[in-house]
């Protein structure tokens, strides 16, 4: 397996869809490719591990609807690839976000990405 991180953006989000004041909606956009002879579950919620600022965050699914690009859920059949977002709340002023993914929860082996702004 292949992961790539794509891109890091930060967004207001659109008219239903905001942060808290004070507040921006981060999003990480990934590639993901299966190198592998059987099918691949990929769960936005279960396979990443994010820090912000090294305090543990979780997924928003505010921020990731409002990127208005598909989330990454499904299966990856074997050489196939899969593209798509995980988003995050955080304070205006953050400067480093931390992502972990993981692609079998029972298992040690983990990607980690780090950007910072």
């Amino acid at each position: 397996m292949v992961v790539t991180l794509l891109d890091v953006r930060e967004s207001m989000g659109s008219d239903f869809t905001v942060p808290s004041d004070g507040n921006v909606f981060i999003i990480c956009e990934f590639e993901i490719q299966n190198n592998s002879k059987s099918d691949l579950a990929i769960s936005s919620l279960l396979s990443f591990e994010t820090y912000i600022d090294d305090y543990a965050t979780n997924l928003s699914l505010t921020a990731t609807i409002a990127a208005g690009t598909a989330q990454l859920d499904g299966t990856v059949a074997p050489g196939k690839k899969m593209k798509g977002v995980v988003g995050y709340e955080a304070a205006e002023d953050w400067k480093t976000i931390e992502v972990r993914f993981k692609s079998n929860v029972w298992l040690n082996k983990q990607h980690q990405f780090k950007y910072t702004k």
